[in-house]
């Protein structure tokens, strides 16, 4: 419908309204139009309640990352669809496994070894030069595909870019060469800072916030476009301390969005006949538990594994309360527990039931604490 307005409809406007002799509007040359975006599975709806809300969405993540899925996943051709698996996939193991890598192993390369500063190079081997002809041809190349509006394409394209930065760090190996030939290593952070160079640029369009933040790290301002592939990190530049552009997303995050979807796409008299009777809620089994041992999970932010004894067990619990209490301050607490849950694993650890917590903010939690006298295992009725 906006394709048959934009083509049809709005031109016969303007020349309707265009004069001889006069100032006139100018006539659409080129309609851009893409196929539909889905949302996992479903077409978007206001009146059925089955979408995001964008302000919910940048109150939990980083909107770059979800311009680079979009981006990355346009229905230019055919129908898509937004799947939240599919968004974590393409923050881990594109963002931050493919560009974040680069980044991250090229600016400790250059702290740690060469006073963070870009060394100059030396001798330009074979697989130097190709690296450095592969940089210096992307400018050109992506200007093309944006220009014939093939951002998918585009975008795709600049990623394989940052593939090919670190496969040539990879086969360059300069963890080994630093050892026996410094001046060879330089080299390769040389290429592989002015490749990231020539990824800031070119992701600008599609990461602004990230590349902001990616050019104060590179202590540069983007140049010319059709320059970026050039040698625009000279030797002896400064860099500024390196930050983590693109964190991880965990899988228990992901998994509470999908749970949202169950409450979504229903009207008030779906969700009234939803209501459940005093018998189901007595399904539950609320206890009261003491908490005997409490620590970190490793490389996790927010899940403590918690030891809990109830009137004559201990069982292990995985609780997503890390941002709000550190495991020493909870040692001889009480809080109550769903004690009759199916086991379940999360982050790889087997968790034997639920703490009960409020949510008072995005990733803060307040434990239901219980008096001191009660005795673990009593049951709320």
């Amino acid at each position: 419908d906006n394709v048959v307005f934009h083509t049809i409809i709005f031109p016969a406007i303007l020349m309707a309204w265009n004069e001889a002799g006069k100032e006139q509007y100018c006539l659409p040359q080129n309609v851009p139009a893409n196929e539909f975006l889905n949302y996992e599975g479903k077409k978007f709806s206001k009146s059925r309640n089955w979408g995001i809300d964008v302000q919910e969405f940048l109150n939990q993540f980083p909107a770059d990352p979800l311009r680079y899925t979009l981006a990355a996943n346009l229905p230019e051709n055919r129908d898509t669809d937004f799947y939240w698996k599919e968004f974590q996939l393409r923050n881990n193991s594109e963002l931050a496994d493919i560009f974040g890598n680069l980044i991250n192993r090229t600016f400790t390369f250059a702290h740690k070894h060469f006073e963070g500063k870009v060394p100059p190079r030396g001798k330009i081997e074979k697989i130097d030069e190709d690296m450095i002809n592969l940089s210096q041809a992307y400018p050109s190349a992506i200007s093309k595909l944006f220009e014939a509006y093939k951002i998918k394409d585009g975008v795709l394209e600049i990623m394989n870019l940052a593939r090919a930065g670190n496969k040539y760090f990879n086969d360059s190996e300069p963890w080994k060469t630093i050892k026996f030939n410094k001046e060879r290593c330089g080299t390769t952070i040389n290429v592989a800072l002015n490749t990231i160079y020539t990824l800031a640029e070119l992701f600008y369009p599609i990461l602004p916030h990230s590349m902001e933040k990616l050019f104060h790290m590179l202590n540069k301002i983007p140049v010319e476009w059709n320059k970026s592939g050039d040698e625009n990190m000279e030797a002896g530049h400064q860099l500024n301390i390196a930050e983590i552009l693109f964190p991880k997303i965990e899988d228990d995050i992901i998994e509470k969005q999908i749970l949202k979807l169950n409450g979504l796409g229903k009207n008030d008299s779906q969700i009234r006949d939803e209501l459940i009777t005093i018998d189901d809620f007595m399904k539950v089994h609320l206890k009261a538990a003491e908490i005997i041992y409490a620590e970190r999970i490793e490389k996790s932010e927010k899940l403590l594994k918690l030891r809990v004894k109830l009137d004559n067990e201990e069982r292990q619990i995985i609780a997503g309360i890390a941002k709000s209490y550190k495991p020493e301050d909870l040692l001889g607490k009480k809080v109550m527990i769903a004690a009759n849950l199916k086991p379940a694993k999360l982050f790889g650890h087997e968790s034997q039931g639920m703490v009960l917590a409020l949510e008072t903010e995005e990733g803060k939690h307040e434990l239901l604490f219980t008096n001191s006298i009660i005795k673990p295992g009593t049951r709320a009725k």
